[in-house]
């Protein structure tokens, strides 16, 4: 690869942190996704959905065509819904893994 391909301007409305986060957490949800072969039609469990990692899979994983169940607390399901996952369990009420959901 060419080093400058790995090289991008940050936004100046984007702090270095929000840029750092959003680097690490979009590669290596992008990198987990290659190496599963997610693809469309398919359904996804993102546990730890809200993260940095896990809400960039949410994305990666509706914008490559999957139906996502993402796993959170409560203060972050609205962020979930927004983010466009299927479904949303919040796991401080409901016990995703005794419901047989495949």
């Amino acid at each position: 690869m060419n080093a400058n391909a790995a090289i991008v301007r940050k936004p100046e409305a984007l702090s270095y942190t929000s840029a750092a986060a959003l680097a690490f957490g979009g590669t290596t949800a992008l990198d987990l996704f290659r190496r599963g072969a997610l693809q469309a039609g398919e359904s996804v469990l993102i546990n730890g959905a809200s993260g940095t990692v896990g809400s960039a899979m949410v994305q990666l994983a509706i914008a490559a065509g999957a139906r996502v169940t993402a796993v959170c607390s409560g203060p972050n399901v609205e962020l979930l819904h927004q983010l466009g996952a299927t479904r949303v369990v919040d796991y401080t009420t409901a016990d995703f893994a005794s419901e047989g959901i495949r």
